[in-house]
């Protein structure tokens, strides 16, 4: 259910949200970043660490972006799947894109939660997603493997990095990223703002990957 905000609540955004960072607004709420950042939006404020930033408004489908969060905050979540992923799809700006794949994720949790969907979706990318949404991050990497697709899409060889970074399996997960950077430069940006790829991040070895060395 889309959280119901109470007219206290507005007005600590509207006092504090500049103050706090986003964070620290979903432990205040007791909620998910995501309604947060939706209310935010809504709000036309900012928090302490710029979200939502006001460059990815430069973008020109941040108003997508914009009616994706509409939907998020009012719990209807497999439209804002649906918004979210032609975001992460066509954005040029690594910050909205980013942003963007986080909330497609949530959203998609959300409406598995909710029974919004029946089971997986025919696109083997979306189903992969699906998968790795639910924790079922064998089944992902299974698709993401299925036929070679991670040593020629650049999508399916981020995801597989991701799912092997969260495994614990480093090593792999570096190489499976290194593959898609290599596919599409863009992905060593998207890994940058990923927290998928935290752990990774933090090995001074693979900083290379992340720009960072």
């Amino acid at each position: 259910m889309a959280k119901t905000w109470q007219q206290s609540e507005i007005g600590y955004l509207n006092r504090y949200a500049g103050s706090k960072t986003l964070a620290e607004l979903a432990r205040r709420f007791e909620s998910d970043e995501a309604r947060v950042l939706a209310k935010l939006a809504e709000l036309g404020l900012r928090t302490k660490d710029g979200k939502p930033d006001d460059e990815v408004g430069a973008d020109p489908v941040f108003e997508v972006y914009e009616e994706a969060l509409g939907h998020l905050y009012k719990g209807r979540w497999e439209k804002a799947a649906k918004l979210f992923e032609r975001v992460a799809g066509e954005s040029d700006q690594p910050e909205l894109t980013a942003r963007a794949r986080q909330l497609l994720a949530a959203a998609r949790r959300r409406a598995a939660e909710a029974g919004e969907t029946d089971g997986p979706p025919d696109d083997p990318f979306l189903a992969a997603v699906y998968q790795r949404n639910r924790g079922d991050l064998a089944a992902a990497l299974k698709i993401c493997r299925a036929g070679g697709r991670q040593h020629k899409d650049e999508r399916f060889a981020y995801l597989e990095a991701a799912l092997l970074t969260l495994e614990g399996r480093e090593d792999e997960a570096a190489d499976a990223l290194a593959r898609a950077v290599e596919l599409n430069p863009k992905n060593r940006v998207h890994a940058f703002h990923d927290p998928d790829f935290s752990t990774l991040r933090a090995k001074s070895e693979h900083a290379a990957l992340f720009g960072l060395g």
